[in-house]
């Protein structure tokens, strides 16, 4: 009788145990079959979105961008309205700086009627910039400088600025080159950092020793190039901005210019100043162009369709994002080092104009 009372025990004691386990062990798989989208040996395995966002890499937040165009009151009805309505558009803020206002356009004046003209634009610069810092100085991150005849791709420069802190004096743009001085062109626009600006304002715009003072016939992107020079600002040149693309993205003429490829589309003077080689054909500019010069209306509409309305049926649309990082103080210094301004950090010793210009 204890025998059988023992055996039954055990018996009991086994069902209960076996019982346990296969409740425990149907229990498992049912609370991780629902928590997945498909089993892991199937070929499309999907994640979580908890899972998906945490894996993906964070966008860098936009730029805040101001573009300050530099025009003329005859040019309001043409180039003006035309950046207005078409790259303007994805500017942060967008100044025209001239010599009259036009409010339908926010056009300021910023120069005295009547001297806005070619032979005043150093003045229309300086004046633009002080305006500028007056009114936005501390809204914006970057503060981009461009002509009336330029068109800008604003995602583009979005994308080159994105690895920069603008907490750091950065100058960017085409590097040219004249007189042992350094600048950025002036009609392939350029961008300075808040940090750019605020020295240029509070360091450069008064003091004639190291900036010019405003003249006739001053020679604008020279100019900004000396005292942006004079004051500790670093020259990033667009070709050495990304890592890979050594391609000019600042471009001083229309594109056309470059697409020829012929030499004689590319006038001398370009070929002699610009610090990065000058190349025509399919090859001639980067992937991720920021601005061309020299736009006609017509041409500025051209860009306009080609880049954001017209499709190419099948064609895989761009999955770019903007970088993550910012290059450090000490990386900026490393990889762009301040420009030798031993040949102008006095202009009082500067004639009024250098020969050739």
């Amino acid at each position: 009788m204890t025998a059988k009372i023992k055996l039954r025990s055990q018996l009991h004691l086994l069902t209960g145990f076996t019982g346990g386990f296969v409740f425990a062990f149907v229990l498992l798989l049912y609370v991780y079959d629902v928590s997945r989208e498909a089993p892991c040996w199937s070929s499309s395995t999907t994640f979580s979105t908890a899972t998906a966002t945490l894996g993906r890499p964070a966008e860098a937040p936009l730029s805040r961008i101001l573009c300050m165009v530099l025009t003329h009151p005859d040019n309001l009805d043409g180039l003006a309205r035309t950046v207005h309505d078409t790259w303007g558009q994805r500017c942060s803020q967008l100044v025209f700086a001239s010599s009259d206002t036009y409010e339908p356009l926010g056009v300021v004046q910023v120069v005295e009627p009547n001297g806005g003209g070619y032979e005043d634009l150093w003045n229309k610069t300086r004046e633009g910039f002080r305006h500028v810092w007056e009114h936005y100085g501390q809204d914006y991150d970057w503060f981009l400088k461009a002509d009336d005849d330029t068109y800008v791709i604003m995602e583009n420069l979005q994308y080159l600025l994105s690895g920069f802190d603008p907490e750091t004096p950065v100058y960017f743009g085409h590097k040219m080159s004249r007189y042992n001085v350094s600048y950025m062109s002036g009609g392939a626009s350029y961008v300075l950092s808040r940090e750019a600006l605020h020295r240029f304002m509070t360091l450069a715009y008064e003091s004639e020793v190291i900036c010019p003072h405003p003249k006739k016939m001053g020679i604008e992107d020279f100019y900004m190039g000396i005292c942006l020079q004079n004051v500790g600002v670093h020259f990033v040149d667009s070709t050495q901005a990304l890592a890979g693309d050594t391609k000019p993205k600042f471009m001083p003429l229309d594109l056309e210019n470059y697409l020829a490829d012929s030499n004689s589309s590319i006038p001398d003077w370009l070929r002699l100043m610009s610090v990065p080689q000058v190349e025509t054909g399919l090859r001639c500019c980067s992937n991720y162009s920021v601005a061309f010069h020299y736009a006609s209306h017509e041409r500025m509409l051209l860009y306009e369709f080609l880049l954001y309305h017209l499709r190419v049926v099948g064609r895989p649309a761009t999955t770019e994002t903007y970088k993550k990082y910012q290059l450090s103080l000490t990386d900026l210094t490393s990889r762009f080092p301040l420009e030798n301004n031993s040949y102008i950090k006095d202009l009082q010793q500067m004639s009024e104009k250098p020969d050739n210009f």
